[in-house]
């Protein structure tokens, strides 16, 4: 194992780290050598000795040398909250609920009633922040790199100040810059609307509140983020919010027209909500000191959610739909009520309640069980069938529109670019290229498979195999997947461009680490993307995890994507990125048909992409 993802370690975590036993541990601790003296534990638990990863990790460089070369990471299990909704809906306010320093967070980002920032905000909510802060990151710069109008020189020039750096939360002159600098980069890009808008977004570190707190011990995640969009009038950039575990939308009873806003960004985001949890959250002025006054509100928020429910009536004849939240407005519903700025209510009170009840049902675990085991009896009920019918279904899926320029990209265009492993020092270009990959993915699915409908499929386990289906390729997909894992404070988590980056070389990664134990692998690793011109200045921050799904969709690039013509950089990172993590799903869905391994890896293969 190269990699701790504990964050507290018992005798038996380092003897299993060590392929050692308990008692050889036990007499590393009794050893009385300066130069290795085994550390004191961190704390005890009903009288059993819990150590700090990075405690052990330098005991075992000193005790087995520097070639000893393993990463704590840390737990990274999270989960994403994505709120969208109208400018001056509350947004902000409602993320403030789920951090500790409230006060401090709604001066920097809440708007008092204005649009405060036209940009996403990712809120990242840990036990492990030790200090409220933010960064703000951009790729304008590289965007007009090759501009030197006056007006593009002075906003560069404001970036290049701002970008990439740590401000405490307390620093809202920093803030007030930032937002000046965004709206100047506003205003250069309307004039310029030939060029794409630049990918520009705040990181923000907080400590949760106290619910949070519980969320995070309760489902053992080493943190939620929340994804805050801009003021949107109907119009949600998909991609920003994609792969989120929950969506809230959120919504004002006095905007006569908010009806045809909610559908319309619902349209925009259906094909990723597909398979996520939905509510409304519905403003509710007036302040409810009751709990008898608070489910009245309850009620009547019901009452009047139940004129949305028209609204997706066409999702309803998909049979990919017939399960959606959204279909049922009225039943996915909570009262935003009016809320103290400092103090708990009881208002809050029953608004954290019906919260925390939604994020239950998001991040609750058995849900992909009880999907497996209606497609597991299909299966077994129907037989070859059912098989066939499944493997009709996927092998009908579009190709996507790849290939069929002038130039064929290859993998020695990317070693020419010199990229870098991490996003910033990547100048953002694998990063917005996945972001487009992930939008015409989960376009092209949520497009193939609306398509099924009910009146055409009545037989019931038609459709539960089609909604399966549905669900296991559009989940994997979403699903950020890979051997690398990068720690530096400020890289994204997971590292998706060395991801990237890991499976355009998935030959060169497999041979790598081929043979190598898996608590060797990071030097190999690293190596390996190195050896490809992938550059960092944090390579001690990187290590090869031992994770089986991950080296089979790099398996199936190999022997599936390789040799699929591209014509772009964006094209390759399509294929064999995303491509890879859809060739995961269609591998698990076969596989559980009964078909060896190999006989599944070759339908597989067959399966264009």
């Amino acid at each position: 194992m190269a990699v701790i993802n504990k964050d507290l370690l018992s005798l038996k975590d380092i003897a299993d780290f060590c392929n050692t036993s308990s008692t050889s541990v036990s007499n590393w601790r009794t050893r009385d050598k300066d130069h290795e003296r085994f550390p004191l534990p961190y704390q005890e638990i009903s009288g059993t000795p819990l150590w700090k990863p990075d405690d052990i990790i330098e005991f075992l460089k000193i005790k087995f040398g520097e070639d000893f070369d393993v990463i704590a990471t840390g737990n990274m299990t999270k989960k994403t909250i994505a709120v969208t909704g109208r400018p001056k809906g509350g947004k902000s306010f409602f993320s403030s609920r789920m951090v500790k320093d409230k006060t401090g967070f709604m001066r920097l980002f809440c708007g008092n009633a204005s649009d405060k920032t036209a940009c996403p905000i990712y809120i990242k909510i840990s036990d492990y922040t030790t200090t409220e802060s933010f960064v703000f990151h951009s790729d304008f710069n590289s965007i007009y790199s090759e501009d030197q109008d006056e007006d593009i020189l002075k906003v560069k020039a404001r970036v290049s100040a701002l970008v990439n750096s740590n401000f405490q939360q307390s620093d809202i002159d920093k803030m007030h810059e930032i937002e000046d600098t965004i709206w100047m980069m506003r205003e250069i890009e309307k004039r310029f609307e030939n060029r794409r808008d630049s990918d520009t977004y705040i990181d923000t570190y907080q400590k949760p509140s106290e619910f949070t707190a519980r969320i995070l011990r309760k489902y053992k995640l080493g943190s939620i983020e929340i994804i805050d969009t801009p003021g949107v009038a109907g119009k949600v950039d998909a991609s920003r919010i994609a792969k989120s575990d929950i969506y809230f939308f959120l919504l004002k009873s006095d905007n006569s027209d908010e009806a045809e806003t909610i559908k319309s960004i619902v349209d925009s985001l259906k094909a990723d909500i597909a398979t996520s949890k939905a509510a409304f959250l519905y403003k509710k002025e007036g302040y409810f000191m009751t709990e008898k006054k608070y489910d009245e509100a309850r009620t009547s928020v019901r009452e009047d959610m139940k004129a949305y429910n028209d609204l997706f009536a066409d999702l309803r004849k998909n049979i990919i739909s017939t399960e959606l939240d959204l279909c049922d407005p009225a039943e996915h519903c909570i009262v935003f009520p009016t809320m103290d700025a400092e103090d708990m209510t009881l208002a809050e009170e029953q608004f954290l309640k019906d919260i925390g009840e939604k994020l239950d049902e998001a991040f609750q675990t058995d849900t992909d069980e009880i999907y497996d085991k209606k497609y597991h009896e299909v299966i077994e009920q129907y037989g070859q069938t059912a098989k066939d019918f499944a493997i009709k279904v996927l092998s009908d899926i579009p190709k996507h529109d790849i290939g069929n320029g002038d130039k064929v990209f290859s993998t020695e265009d990317v070693v020419a670019g010199h990229h870098d492993r991490v996003m910033t020092g990547d100048n953002y270009m694998f990063h917005s290229d996945l972001r487009m990959a992930y939008k015409k993915e989960s376009n092209l699915l949520e497009q193939y498979f609306s398509q099924f409908k009910i009146e055409d499929y009545k037989e019931s386990w038609q459709q539960v195999i089609i909604k399966y289906l549905y669900r296991k390729l559009s989940s994997s997909v979403r699903t950020d997947r890979g051997l690398g894992i990068g720690i530096h404070p400020w890289e994204e988590k997971p590292a998706r461009t060395m991801l990237v980056e890991e499976s355009i070389f998935a030959d060169s990664i497999l041979a790598a680490i081929s043979g190598v134990e898996s608590n060797m692998r990071n030097i190999p690793y690293r190596n390996a993307l190195r050896s490809n011109n992938i550059e960092s200045a944090t390579w001690n921050c990187v290590a090869c995890t031992d994770d089986n799904e991950a080296l089979l969709k790099l398996d199936l690039v190999k022997d599936s994507l390789l040799n699929v013509k591209v014509s772009s950089r964006q094209e390759m990172v399509l294929c064999r990125y995303v491509g890879g993590l859809r060739k995961v799903a269609e591998y698990e869905v076969i596989k559980k048909m009964g078909y060896s391994d190999s006989e599944t890896k070759g339908i597989v293969k067959a399966l264009s992409f």
